[in-house]
């Protein structure tokens, strides 16, 4: 009989005079899984330091071929820039004209019952075209427009469908690499839209505290994609800061996550004396933080520092710790020598009622 807590490992049986022994055979063949890399070997090993036994570990390599791929896919679908029409009214050379997209997380998955309110992949993107439209189409005519994005376009870095520093679980709507293609194309209709307005075109992507690699990525594939239109200049610096300068007007933007609101000031002074000390209009822009209990706009130091709301509904996490945010996304029109003159809106509710070929009159 086996002993209580006891398991059968080897049975012998007697046959003759010999008793013979079995054990368990040993399984298949090891091989590393598809999609892995070795990431070490452990050894069980006698006093002569011969091999007992063997341990091989692995890990998912979570590489960007289908990232690539994605990409690769739209780049066959677009011949190149469509041919856009001149601005209808004569650009004006004293204004800048800033379309910040903040915190979009295209791909997240929101479930109304759960969260107050429905959010996937294609309500996002239908959000961001008719909120850019109609915010281009009442924007004044600029002559150079800056199309912003602060960070965590995307809501998911890689197919692991984790934040990549806490490894915390994501809500996500589908795989990653339909993410990817569909944000690539959704950036090129925001250019495009934006250059039926302005002059020329400024794109930035700023990396996120949820997009880190998939920033440079897409700021790379859209530099690509506009390389000989002589209206579009994308900038794809790794870098997480962003400044620009327009006549007395310093604009500096970061995603939020690591250089806090509070602390942009002081930080911009120092790393940009020369447009710090050449201005008199100072602007901080920031995402990350959209809640109630954020300032969404204050002013510190000589700089005036906003956190913009988001277009984006609550995911479950958001929602279970009691955010609320207004969900809007606007335009600002910056003059050259007297700063912010113009600021406009579109709220979400705007954004479920428009009528995108009628109150714009743009080529979507």
């Amino acid at each position: 009989p086996v002993l209580p807590g006891f398991v059968l490992k080897q049975a012998s049986t007697k046959v003759g005079d010999s008793w013979v022994k079995q054990t368990k055979a040993p399984g298949a063949v090891f091989e590393v899984p598809e999609g892995h890399t070795t990431k070490g070997v452990s050894a069980l090993v006698d006093a002569d330091g011969r091999v007992i036994q063997q341990w091989v570990k692995t890990k998912n390599e979570y590489d960007s071929a289908g990232a690539l791929e994605a990409l690769k896919a739209v780049f066959e679908t677009y011949s190149g820039p469509i041919a856009l029409p001149a601005p209808s009214r004569p650009a004006d050379n004293d204004l800048l004209t800033i379309y910040p997209i903040a915190d979009l997380h295209l791909g997240m998955f929101s479930w109304a019952k759960e969260t107050g309110a429905d959010y996937d992949l294609k309500i996002a993107a239908n959000l961001l075209k008719s909120s850019m439209g109609d915010l281009v189409a009442r924007s004044a005519p600029a002559h150079t427009a800056i199309v912003l994005d602060v960070g965590d376009y995307i809501h998911a870095d890689n197919s692991r469908n984790q934040t990549a520093r806490s490894g915390n679980p994501l809500d996500v709507d589908t795989r990653y690499a339909k993410v990817v293609q569909l944000g690539f194309e959704l950036v090129i209709r925001c250019i495009e839209l934006a250059l039926q307005k302005h002059e020329r075109v400024i794109y930035r992507k700023l990396p996120g505290n949820h997009d880190d690699e998939t920033s440079l990525m897409l700021a790379v594939a859209v530099a690509a994609f506009f390389r000989n239109h002589e209206r579009v200049t994308v900038d794809t610096s790794p870098s997480r800061f962003f400044v620009h300068r327009h006549g007395k007007c310093m604009i500096a933007a970061t995603h939020g996550d690591m250089l806090r609101m509070g602390d942009m000031a002081g930080f911009a002074a120092a790393q940009w004396p020369k447009e710090w000390g050449e201005t008199t209009w100072r602007y901080g822009y920031t995402g990350h933080v959209h809640n109630e209990r954020a300032l969404s706009t204050s002013t510190a130091r000589g700089m005036r520092l906003e956190s913009f709301n988001t277009l984006a509904a609550k995911d479950a996490w958001h929602a279970g710790e009691g955010y609320i945010s207004p969900r809007n996304m606007v335009s600002i029109t910056l003059h050259k020598e007297r700063g912010e003159i113009d600021r406009l809106t579109v709220a979400h509710i705007d954004v479920l009622l428009l009528d995108i070929e009628d109150r714009t009159g743009l080529s979507l």
